[in-house]
């Protein structure tokens, strides 16, 4: 969500950056000292607020001002090259990262001209030194796990190293939670993801129309969890629980390995090589409404607005059109390659994303890279000692071999009648942030709905997917193939992932199929349907209420 985010966004906010803020944060410029870790319940009590809770921050600079005051490194473990990030080693456009026996150091980075600069200590609170054992990088920010997977946050992290600070707050509300553990534990499956107004700037919707980030952030953590075909994502400010998730490719059903992620892109691959990417986040995915603009209808024709706040109250321009852009099957890597992947930011634009992947090439180690958005693979040979192991790359995609099982609930629901006072379409007509309204409350309140006749049943219902094949059932028996999308609602309190007995509220879409919307005259319920419920469109908007035995729909 954005760094506005926890369901309540504020893009106009500055950052205040202060002695006393980076005094209070304990940073200390002597050389660390490694310190065994009792387990706890909580992260480590001596770092306090920083200044990654007030975004948006500023246009990165790369500054060296305070790197002559970091003690130098003076091992020989440390990487001579970083290429890859993992959660050892990290990079963005100014500096070098990487974790050597639990201490955390960086150096000046030059992209493009190999460096020989020393590598120095980066300053933390003394509670944390020698207790880090992953670590990850993007934009201006630095997330660390500590050896019981509390996460800390350094931010600054591509400014001058006198402003680089640290806290342990996460998650709701307005990232001043207690704190978060890491949703898994897969070494290669988890990383920081930052798309900022500065670093990034823009995305793109489903239709490739270009949306700005606006004057805050989109932060999370995306995780490998379960047999890694669930996708959970921490956002510091969401409730902290594990209900979050990206939905994965195959229909949720895609066991990966290994993720990294940058820019709001997550890429995963599995065992054999097979790769996949996807932009997504909670607010370009149709989940925040109270600070972004939705839609389920084509915007072609109304102008780009020039930033967010013209688009969220200009409804002459085009909304974020729905629903969120699906994952992209990449092309296999014609060589030898290890678990290590990665992805980076190339610079403000959408889509400007670079893709690595650890391997060999006539034994030469390196890594092979590409655009995200076409191109090909090519190898760059670094001749470094290589971070990840090696898997199976099958020339042909084994990407079904190891799907995991279907969701296991079957649900359905009656369609109510589209002439009451108040349904899913009238909630976006009439600018509602209607991602936090549960249909459910609506009936309790008296605003029940009638029936309308027609039935709608989906098989394996997984809340987390983005879209879904699913049937309506007319009136005289007539069965109608349809389109069920689906995002998820904005929550102000935790709950279990999946679905229970506790109802789930989503926002979401009926579609007719493209072809059987053409050639509806020919069916006659289908045209009905079309005509009495869709109001003549070929998608209608609702909003839902999903338990593990029902489903309640507006």
């Amino acid at each position: 969500m954005n760094d506005t985010d926890s369901g309540v966004s504020h893009p106009h906010r500055s950052r205040l950056v202060s002695v006393g803020i980076l005094l209070s944060a304990g940073l200390l410029w002597s050389t660390p000292l490694a310190a065994a870790a009792p387990a706890e319940s909580g992260p480590a009590s001596c770092v306090p607020f920083g200044t990654a809770q007030l975004p948006p921050g500023v246009p990165s600079g790369g500054g060296r001002v305070g790197l002559a005051h970091l003690p130098t490194f003076t091992g020989s473990t440390a990487p001579t090259s970083v290429e890859i990030r993992t959660p050892i080693t990290q990079f963005n456009r100014f500096w070098d990262f990487a974790l050597v026996d639990h201490d955390l150091l960086a150096r000046p980075r030059e992209p493009g001209v190999p460096t020989t600069a020393a590598w120095h200590f980066v300053p933390m609170p003394e509670c944390l030194r020698g207790r880090l054992v992953g670590i990850s990088l993007d934009d201006d920010e630095l997330v660390a796990v500590d050896d019981n997977g509390w996460i800390y946050t350094m931010d600054n992290a591509s400014q001058d190293p006198l402003v680089w600070n640290w806290t342990s707050a996460w998650g709701a509300p307005l990232w001043s939670g207690p704190g978060r553990q890491l949703p898994g534990d897969r070494p290669n499956g988890w990383a920081l993801s930052v798309s900022s107004p500065w670093d990034n700037r823009t995305f793109t919707d489903v239709a490739g129309r270009i949306h700005y980030v606006g004057l805050a952030k989109m932060t999370m953590i995306p995780t490998l969890t379960a047999d890694g075909s669930r996708i959970t994502y921490a956002d510091p400010w969401l409730p902290n629980d594990d209900s979050y998730e990206i939905g994965g490719p195959l229909g949720g059903r895609f066991r990966a390995d290994s993720l990294s992620a940058a820019g709001s892109t997550t890429f995963v691959m599995n065992k054999y090589g097979d790769m996949y990417t996807r932009t997504f986040d909670f607010d370009s995915s149709g989940s925040d409404s109270i600070f972004f603009r939705y839609s389920w209808e084509d915007q072609s024709g109304k102008p780009t607005a020039p930033n967010l706040v013209a688009e969220t109250l200009d409804r002459n321009t085009a909304a974020i059109q729905l629903p969120a852009p699906d994952w992209v099957h990449q092309p296999k890597i014609p060589g030898e390659v290890t678990s290590a992947i990665s992805v980076h930011s190339l610079g403000p634009g959408p889509n400007r994303r670079e893709l690595r992947v650890e391997g060999r090439r006539d034994a030469e180690s390196g890594f092979w890279h590409k655009d995200l958005v076409g191109g090909v693979w090519e190898f760059t040979p670094t001749g470094t000692p290589i971070l990840g192991t090696s898997i199976e790359n099958t020339p042909t995609d084994r990407s079904a071999d190891t799907l995991a099982p279907a969701a296991p609930w079957h649900l359905a629901a009656s369609l109510p009648a589209r002439n009451g006072a108040i349904d899913g379409q009238t909630l976006i007509d009439i600018g509602f942030p209607y991602s936090v309204v549960d249909p459910r409350l609506l009936d309790a309140i008296g605003q029940h709905a009638q029936p309308s006749g027609y039935q709608l049943k989906v098989d394996h219902f997984d809340p987390a997917a983005t879209t879904r094949t699913a049937t309506v059932t007319a009136p005289d028996g007539t069965a109608l193939p349809v389109v069920l999308h689906t995002a998820d609602g904005l929550r102000m309190s935790p709950r279990e992932s999946g679905l229970d007995s506790n109802p789930r509220h989503l926002v979401g879409a009926i579609e007719i199929p493209a072809t059987a919307y053409a050639d509806r005259a020919s069916n006659p319920a289908l045209d009905t349907f079309v005509r009495d419920w869709m109001h003549g469109n070929h998608i209608a908007a609702i909003t839902l209420s999903a338990t593990d035995h029902d489903l309640v729909i507006r």
